[in-house]
């Protein structure tokens, strides 16, 4: 389903290049993509069942990395290791709630940058932008003009973007409950191997 931005009416975009990144941001650049939170869990587990319980107060479904396309973990880790060795690299979407938290809002290719690249691979490192609620609007942080320059582009990607915030601002996720690229990364490495036995 395709995501449009029609409802994105003010918004700030900042272009970057990679040589002379905003102050503001900097933080959030240098921080390691395994330590951004994940909106997916690798499966349900006593540790990850409070994810679920979030998730269905907000209405989410697809907490289970797959979810959407009926697909098993292994199948989904198959198509992010085939991910980390193509040659066309995807910028991914990073956002900044109101609350200071930092989100993947690209799982897949997050976790195919950290099969690529390793775990010391800052945000600073791939291609990406950063979508930042902290404002009165929207600010968008294009990094070496890696988002399409089309204002319906832009706008599509902030309003996907918030369905992040919007949950948040249900109580998707209290900022005390966190789970980390790692962490699913690891969830997933110990759900093949367990259906591997």
């Amino acid at each position: 389903m395709s995501i449009t931005g029609e409802s994105i009416h003010n918004f700030y975009y900042i272009d970057f290049c990679t040589d002379n990144p905003p102050s503001r941001i900097m933080d959030f650049l240098n921080k390691h993509i395994e330590d951004v939170e994940s909106k997916h869990v690798a499966g349900y587990s006593n540790r990850t069942k409070v994810f679920f319980e979030y998730s269905e107060k907000v209405g989410y479904s697809n907490t289970i990395l797959g979810a959407h396309r009926s697909a098993t973990i292994e199948n989904e880790y198959f198509r992010i290791q085939n991910m980390g060795k193509s040659k066309c690299n995807r910028a991914v979407r990073f956002v900044i709630c109101k609350n200071g938290v930092i989100w993947s809002d690209n799982t897949h290719w997050t976790l195919a940058y950290l099969l690529q690249n390793g775990s010391n691979t800052s945000i600073y490192d791939i291609p990406s932008y950063i979508i930042d609620f902290r404002e009165e609007f929207p600010i968008i942080y294009d990094k070496d003009g890696v988002v399409f320059d089309s204002i319906s582009d832009i706008k599509s990607a902030i309003a996907s973007a918030k369905r992040i915030q919007d949950r948040i601002d249900l109580g998707w996720r209290p900022k005390e409950k966190s789970y980390t690229i790692k962490q699913l990364y690891r969830d997933i490495l110990f759900v093949i191997d367990k259906e591997d036995k």
